[in-house]
């Protein structure tokens, strides 16, 4: 048990750092496909909450709905699973 949270923390960071990198780098175009997914949602709820049309709908251009967010978004995420793999190994090193 004292080895396997250390080496779930290291495998979890490894994701993290896999899974940011293909957002920053939109590879395979992560970061377009959720932020249209995004704005999709957005526009699904706004038409929920004021009863209107695709018609009268204004333009759905939030911050947080841009690519380039979920870009920078994608690169807090590798750095902050790069920081979970290096204490992962860090404990684990230690433990061995």
């Amino acid at each position: 048990m004292r080895i396997a949270i250390p080496a779930l923390l290291a495998i979890a960071g490894l994701a993290a750092v896999i899974f940011g990198l293909r957002l920053a780098f939109n590879i395979g175009g992560a970061a377009d496909s959720y932020a249209a997914m995004a704005r999709a949602r957005s526009e699904r709820i706004y038409r929920r909450l004021t009863g209107s049309n695709s018609l009268t709908m204004p333009d759905v251009t939030h911050r947080g709905l841009t690519t380039t967010n979920f870009r920078f978004r994608g690169a807090g995420l590798a750095f902050t699973g790069l920081l979970m793999l290096g204490v992962g190994t860090l404990v684990l090193s230690m433990q061995l």
